[in-house]
């Protein structure tokens, strides 16, 4: 099991793995179980945290502000705390694997063998953090070196703590985000009915298609795969937390009856070009905001770069997702 986690981890570098990374991602891979509390600190912005438990063969539970994420084994549940409403789906090795594919996971997302996949690692050798001896290993997440993490490995294989910073244009200072594990357990025995999704009382069960028809994703690549499922096309705003006219457009635009609508034709997915400036490089994107409709395979059917008022805004929404 460990050959095959570390040949698919090769299979998708333009370098081969530093030693320490292969190393990690195995030693990872070869735990039971690993359970934590995670806080990610925005250097300069805000701060939030998440509860992760995984379980072999396949059992995770995920605990955020805004979702609670339950993998049984054969199925995968998506509660919206926020909207009390929840959707299942079946379970599969790449469902799982899309499931951690997020930054904030990047510390667990190999213990199922989904390694994380950079264009490039360095170790970095050893040293004292939080009174603890680890070693640090730097991956790079684009060719041009915009994104880059460091992950720092304690000695029972698990990292305890990472620092994402990424660059972009406009932007004078790069984004970095701290992320730091607390209660962590590893190879202890979480129970089976931590795994079990109860639907609390209220809440209400939605399809899959219909979830997602006025929701958000944060992932292409899951972006991808729900419009592949639902035969819809893929509309992205490429945005950032520190861009006004963004947060203008999110405020006047996507919160409408008629925008939400549009979720009938397109799965919405939010893209932060300072957590993934090689997609707004693919997509030519170097101002923003900027919105593009896709068909789901991610072929550009059309765009528009910034945001002046809402009716021109919706005029140009229409024009664009009804030529999907």
């Amino acid at each position: 099991m460990t050959t095959l986690i570390a040949l698919s981890a090769i299979a998708g570098f333009f370098d081969t793995p530093s030693k320490g990374f292969t190393d990690w991602q195995a030693a990872l891979a070869s735990k039971k179980s690993v359970s934590a509390t995670v806080t990610v600190n925005e250097i300069g912005g805000g701060t939030s945290s998440y509860k992760i438990d995984m379980k072999k063969p396949a059992s995770l539970r995920l605990e955020t502000n805004d979702e609670t994420i339950v993998a049984d084994g054969t199925n995968i549940t998506v509660f919206s705390k926020k909207d009390s409403i929840f959707y299942k789906k079946p379970q599969t090795v790449e469902e799982l694997k899309l499931t951690l594919n997020d930054d904030q996971y990047a510390m667990f997302s190999g213990f199922f063998g989904a390694a994380l996949k950079p264009v490039k690692t360095v170790d970095a050798g050893s040293r004292t953090l939080g009174g603890e001896q680890v070693n640090e290993v730097k991956a790079f997440f684009d060719k041009s070196g915009k994104k880059t993490t460091s992950f720092y490995v304690s000695p029972d294989g698990v990292a305890r703590r990472a620092q994402l910073t990424a660059e972009a244009k406009g932007q004078t200072k790069p984004k970095q985000l701290v992320f730091s594990a607390k209660n962590v357990v590893v190879d202890g025995a979480p129970v089976d009915t931590l795994f079990a999704f109860k639907a609390p009382s209220g809440s209400t069960e939605m399809s899959y298609e219909d979830f997602f028809g006025s929701r958000w994703v944060y992932d292409f690549e899951e972006a991808k795969m729900i419009a592949s499922k639902t035969k819809k096309g893929i509309f992205i705003d490429f945005m950032a937390s520190w861009c006004g006219p963004c947060k203008k457009m999110a405020a006047e635009a996507f919160e409408t009856p008629e925008f939400k609508a549009f979720g009938k034709k397109v799965v919405f997915c939010k893209i932060d070009i300072d957590l993934n400036p090689a997609l707004a490089q693919q997509y030519g994107v170097e101002a923003i905001p900027n919105v593009f409709v896709l068909k789901s395979d991610g072929t550009r059917v059309g765009s528009v770069l910034g945001y002046g008022d809402l009716a021109t805004f919706m005029t140009d929404m229409n024009g664009l997702i009804n030529s999907l």
